[in-house]
């Protein structure tokens, strides 16, 4: 495994994202506002995810849907830009790149607009190759709930062909707006390593917003590592033997959380992949989320693993390899 071309593979939505800053929430009860802020940058789980473990020094290949246009020349650019490897992406003229329009009220939350019928949506597991996953240590699914031709079934056969070949294996999930939950994702966490929703998306799930009914209903499943995202209280981690939590290391006003859960994900595959405990892997994770907390943008200021460590060693966090246990 060690001498396979990637340590990681992300796979699943990319986008260019407009944002809009300081939007008030009345707009839609008015004829127009003045917006405080503009931003346009790369975006999406898979883009999010594979530019901050560039950024940490995980080698990286990211494979997502676009069209051949001026947008999805932009995402590349600012992929290749991180350090991530973009041969996988597959491009069609038949598509356009998804380009969503994500409006920031002043409290820093997102409203996202779409349009339908973009690259995402004809993602497939197929575009997944045999010959990237032979040449890579680690998948890991960024957008399970919003892949149409993905979610359920084909995204069970996806990490069934992870393991076969040897990765390990995480995935993220989105809010699911069609209300399918476990029918997306039950197959592929038969052969998911780490899986870390947030509350709202677990609690669904699970029937229950009791942690401990959360963690007890994930158990069931073979998983190495369950968490849940709690917002601005954090994360709570579990191995079903132990269970962790890890407070937000970000006090202030969130100026955007746009791919704020992308990153912690990343920061937490990427500490695991270089060998450190699950504890130690949280902090990394909410160490790249801080990174992205305070701009606008979803990974345009993602940090690197020196800024982490800086962060970490600022508020008294110890980080340990696995082997140190």
């Amino acid at each position: 495994m060690t001498n396979r071309q990637f340590d990681c593979v992300c796979a699943g939505i990319a986008t260019w994202d407009t944002l809009f800053t300081g939007v008030d929430r009345d707009l839609m009860s008015i004829d127009g506002i003045l917006a405080k802020g503009y931003y346009a940058s790369s975006g999406g789980d898979a883009v999010n995810a594979a530019v901050s473990m560039a950024r940490l020094g995980i080698r990286t290949a990211v494979c997502a849907s676009l069209g051949k246009d001026s947008a999805a020349e932009l995402v590349i650019h600012e992929l290749k830009e991180a350090g991530a490897d973009t041969s996988y992406l597959h491009q069609s003229s038949s598509v356009h790149t998804a380009a969503p329009a994500i409006l920031v009220d002043p409290e820093g939350e997102r409203h996202i607009i779409r349009v339908p019928d973009n690259g995402n949506h004809f993602f497939t597991q197929n575009m997944v190759s045999d010959e990237l996953l032979e040449n890579s240590r680690h998948l890991h699914l960024a957008s399970a709930n919003v892949l149409k031709r993905l979610d359920g079934k084909p995204l069970g056969v996806l990490f069934a062909r992870a393991h076969e070949k040897g990765l390990t294996t995480s995935m993220d999930a989105s809010y699911d707006r069609e209300g399918n939950w476990m029918k997306n994702i039950e197959d592929a966490l038969i052969n998911c390593d780490i899986f870390i929703p947030s509350l709202q998306e677990a609690s669904i799930y699970a029937g229950s917003e009791d942690l401990d009914e959360i963690c007890s209903f994930f158990s069931r499943f073979p998983l190495k590592i369950f968490g849940i995202k709690l917002g601005e209280k954090g994360v709570l981690v579990t191995d079903f033997r132990n269970t962790w939590t890890m407070g937000t290391l970000y006090k202030e006003r969130p100026v955007d959380t746009t791919g704020a859960g992308d990153a912690f994900l990343a920061g937490f595959v990427s500490a695991w992949l270089k060998g450190y405990d699950i504890p130690s892997c949280a902090a990394l994770g909410s160490a790249q989320s801080y990174s992205v907390l305070g701009a606008v943008g979803a990974n345009r200021s993602a940090g690197t693993w020196d800024d982490a460590l800086k962060l970490l060693n600022e508020n008294g966090i110890e980080i340990r390899l696995r082997y140190q246990q």
